[in-house]
């Protein structure tokens, strides 16, 4: 039996780019009917954000929207003209929950502001995603994803200590702060169903990734001291190491002996009695390294990850997007999954993390297309073609 766990409830997105748009995609991808609303002939900025299917900029080709808007229904809208508001408010009347990423001043001025929102509609959940939160006195700053990674702390522990700090890339920011959000909501959604109240649920960007120094924040507040990024001079051992077609993870975890890891790599001067204890590996970190480097350029990735764990070494590789895709344990659980777009075909999609035993995971509709669903939900609006038509021609949808 497939179980679609939230079926029945009905989302509005607003926003653009990432961390609306991946909040509600996980809603949508357990089964809420999820409303993008975009704006009028431009749609979505995502849209413009390449890379692009068939390296083709188009609207209908970002491969960023393709992904982040799967499963949702879209509608075009005017949200800043009297006619769109009062179009959204009755769109707001059927929903459950309402996720945007707007600054609060901009919510303010659109008359989305959260404390505004739950007199009108008192059982509403508002999911505001913004880079700084609804206080403090950062909260309207304009940002970038490499901003918010600078002041959460994290990128201060990315790196090596002899260069500068590093940034993780692809907008991690917006999709950690999109998965916090989507928890947040079904919190919130599980709290109303005792109390029939919806609440206001504040996703602050920054904090969501300051929440993954685990480390460096109780190592400042129990020894006041600030952990450094990562040593330069090492072994290689639980590095990131160049075998002969791309980077691995060489480790001694385990209670695996020396012995076994040397003659996993091959190399005869790791044999050296200098090298099998802790404190003489860091000793000789260099010369290790140097034999490591060696060694590892007679492997191939796979054959020496495949190797090391029917050694029972704990052994990782750096897997690219083609990797990836082709990779036999994602594969086997059904993580990719094909969808059909109108415009660009059918390709492998991502799928969920998390398996649930109850749930099928499927993406029943690809990304929407610029206004794909105006007349299917206009029309349950109670609008007709004729009144649709004069809102296309005054720029309203």
């Amino acid at each position: 039996m497939t179980i679609r766990f939230l079926e029945g409830i009905r989302v509005i997105e607003l926003g653009s780019q990432f961390s609306s748009p991946f909040c509600s995609k996980l809603l949508a991808d357990y089964g809420a009917d999820v409303i993008k609303i975009e704006k009028p002939k431009s749609g979505d900025s995502a849209r413009r954000h390449g890379p692009f299917a068939g390296n083709i900029a188009h609207p209908e080709k970002s491969i960023p929207f393709l992904y982040l808007n799967t499963n949702k229904r879209g509608i075009t809208l005017d949200i800043e003209s009297t006619t769109g508001r009062q179009i959204l408010e009755s769109l707001l009347e059927t929903a459950d929950i309402l996720v945007e990423n707007f600054r609060p001043a901009t919510s303010d001025n659109l008359g989305l502001a959260p404390q505004t929102l739950s007199v009108r509609y008192p059982s509403l959940i508002v999911t505001s995603i913004t880079p700084f939160g609804y206080s403090g006195p950062y909260m309207n700053m304009e940002y970038t994803d490499i901003v918010i990674c600078a002041l959460s702390g994290l990128m201060y522990h990315s790196g090596d200590s002899d260069q500068e700090p590093l940034r993780n890339v692809l907008n991690q920011s917006f999709y950690v702060a999109g998965i916090n959000a989507a928890v947040g909501t079904l919190a919130a959604t599980f709290q109303r169903l005792t109390t029939g109240e919806g609440q206001h649920v504040d996703v602050c960007a920054t904090e969501c990734m300051a929440s993954h120094l685990v480390q460096a924040i109780p190592y400042y507040n129990y020894m006041g001291a600030i952990k450094g990024r990562r040593p330069v001079k090492g072994s290689g051992i639980e590095e990131l190491m160049p075998a002969r077609d791309g980077y691995v993870v060489p480790s001694i975890q385990g209670s695996q002996p020396w012995s076994v890891f040397t003659d996993l790599i091959g190399e005869e001067g790791l044999l050296d009695p200098k090298f099998t204890t802790g404190p003489g590996r860091i000793e000789h970190g260099e010369e290790l390294k140097s034999l490591l480097e060696q060694g590892l350029q007679k492997w191939d990735r796979k054959p020496l990850f495949q190797a090391s764990g029917e050694r029972r070494l704990v052994f990782g590789m750096a897997q690219d997007a083609g990797d990836l895709v082709e990779c036999p344990h994602l594969n086997s659980r059904g993580f990719f999954v094909n969808v059909d777009h109108p415009v660009v075909g059918e390709h492998p999609y991502p799928g969920l993390g998390p398996v649930i035993s109850d749930q099928e995971f499927k993406i029943e509709k690809p990304a929407p297309l610029l206004g794909q669903h105006n007349w299917e939900i206009f029309n349950q609006l109670g609008f007709k073609r004729k009144e649709l038509s004069l809102l296309r021609s005054n720029g309203i949808i």
